[in-house]
């Protein structure tokens, strides 16, 4: 057996192993996260006191937008936790003190199943009387914009980047790598698309038509988002959507956004809008407490054992293309 092969071996198992410790870790972590915990990531900050009959919920989206845990384990920031967050949405929209709801957003977009579920708790907030703005930090592209299109109002920092509208899907042909390791993948399927996005051979003319064909469906419906959210017509999206970003300035030129403005002026036109000047606005505090330290430890454990099964595709060809509102700069 050649050195190539017995190391292409021994690597291979080292990160099989190293998943399923990660995996054992964030099982074990997550079982000491009940529901009570839940309850404590929900509790309420006061940002600015005010009128606690009247009051302005400041929900902040921040990492890549995923059913799991966004964000790098090696960035230092926190991940994204969306099972949490659409909590957060359900809690204000059944919340009768909260009148207006202020989402910060900072997100290169992700995936388009979760990102569709956060615009549908948006279409509620807003069927339920609240008013919704969104600031927009430093990015808000592709699913960041998805989701910010049906806010009645979308302001920007004079540095933020938005836009990229659209839809993407891809995966890693391993097939030359595997060839050059010596390693055979045998496939028995039952039709001849079963196997479509297979890393260990080249895609056919006809697949990336047919993976084409679905990712058009999800751009049509980004599409009619932004036209019903901006009251754009369909050409005038379309022309916009080349999955381009946009600077600020641009954004507001072409009527993606309504104004330049950092946060707390986007909270004070906010609060005209809501006719409560004086609106005591809050914040809930999901990163405090005993809790909170385990969430972060169980996304850390997930995140990590994630990096090892991308790696560990290389080698077992199990590849999980999805297509995704993402900008991949």
């Amino acid at each position: 057996m050649s050195k190539k092969r017995i190391v292409a071996i021994i690597l291979a198992a080292v990160i099989v192993i190293g998943g399923i410790v990660m995996s054992s870790i964030a099982a074990v972590v997550g079982s000491f996260v009940s529901d009570s915990a839940d309850m404590n990531l929900m509790s309420e900050e006061v940002e600015s006191e005010g009128d606690s009959a009247k009051r302005i919920a400041h929900l902040t989206l921040n990492g890549q937008i995923m059913e799991g845990s966004g964000g790098g384990l090696f960035s230092g920031e926190e991940g994204y936790n969306h099972d949490l967050f659409l909590k957060e949405l359900d809690s204000v929209k059944e919340d009768n003190t909260v009148k207006g709801v202020l989402l910060t957003v900072n997100t290169p977009g992700g995936g388009t199943y979760p990102s569709d579920e956060i615009y549908k708790k948006i279409q509620q907030l807003k069927q339920s009387g609240k008013k919704v703005y969104v600031h927009m930090e430093s990015m808000a592209a592709s699913g960041g914009y998805y989701i910010s299109a049906p806010a009645d109002k979308i302001y920007a920092g004079p540095q933020t980047m938005t836009g990229s509208i659209g839809v993407i899907m891809s995966n890693i042909d391993y097939s030359e790598l595997q060839e050059n390791l010596g390693i055979k993948e045998n496939v028995i399927k039952s039709g001849a698309h079963k196997d479509i996005m297979s890393g260990s051979r080249e895609m056919t003319d006809e697949e990336k038509d047919i993976m084409q064909s679905m990712l058009d469906d999800s751009f049509d419906r980004f599409v009619n988002i932004v036209k019903d959210g901006r009251n754009m017509s369909e050409e005038k999206v379309r022309k916009l959507a080349d999955g381009r970003l946009y600077s600020a300035q641009q954004a507001e030129k072409n009527g993606l956004i309504d104004d330049i403005a950092y946060e707390d002026e986007t909270i004070k036109a906010l609060k005209k809008d809501i006719k409560a000047k004086d609106a005591e606005v809050f914040k809930y505090n999901g990163q405090s407490g005993v809790f909170g330290s385990l969430y972060s430890a169980k996304t850390a454990a997930s995140q990590l054992s994630n990096q090892l099964e991308d790696v560990k595709a290389i080698f077992t060809n199990n590849t999980d293309a999805r297509p995704m509102y993402l900008y991949e700069g």
